[in-house]
C-alpha cells in the first residue's frame, strides 16, 4: 500500500490512525511511515515521491521562505489543529487537479473548511 492510498482513508477517520485529529499527528504518522520505509530498505516508489512532491507544492504554493515545517505552514493558514488538517486534504486534492484545474486558485486567506453550499 502507498502513503497517497491511506490519505482517503486517513480523511474519512482520522482518529483511527491518527492520536488527534491534528496535523502534527499527521506529520508524525508520515515521518513514521517514511522512516519504517528506510529501516526495511524499501525504495521510495513513484506515488510516496508524489507525495514528497505535493509537500515541495505546499510549501511553494505559500510563498514563504522559512525553516517551518510544512505542517507549520498549513496551521499558520488554519484556525486550529484540526482545522489544518482538513486543509492538508484539501490542498492534496487540489494538488491532484492541478493539470485539470483550470479556474482560479482558492484565496488561502479567506479559506473556510466549513463551506457553506449554496
Amino acid at each position: 500500500m502507498h502513503f497517497s492510498d491511506i490519505l482517503p482513508e486517513i480523511k474519512k477517520r482520522p482518529t483511527l490512525y491518527l492520536s488527534r485529529h491534528s496535523i502534527f499527528d499527521f506529520q508524525s504518522f508520515y515521518y513514521g511511515y517514511d522512516l519504517a520505509l528506510k529501516q526495511l530498505g524499501l525504495p521510495k516508489d513513484e506515488k510516496h515521491q508524489e507525495f514528497e512532491e505535493f509537500l515541495s507544492w505546499v510549501r511553494s504554493r505559500y510563498n514563504i521562505q522559512t525553516t517551518q515545517s510544512w505542517a507549520s505552514l498549513i496551521l499558520f493558514h488554519s484556525v486550529d489543529e484540526r482545522d489544518a488538517l482538513n486543509r492538508l486534504f484539501d490542498l492534496w486534492e487540489q494538488f491532484q487537479n492541478r493539470d485539470n484545474n483550470l479556474s482560479p486558485i482558492e484565496d488561502d486567506f479567506n479559506y473556510n473548511s466549513q463551506k457553506v453550499e449554496a
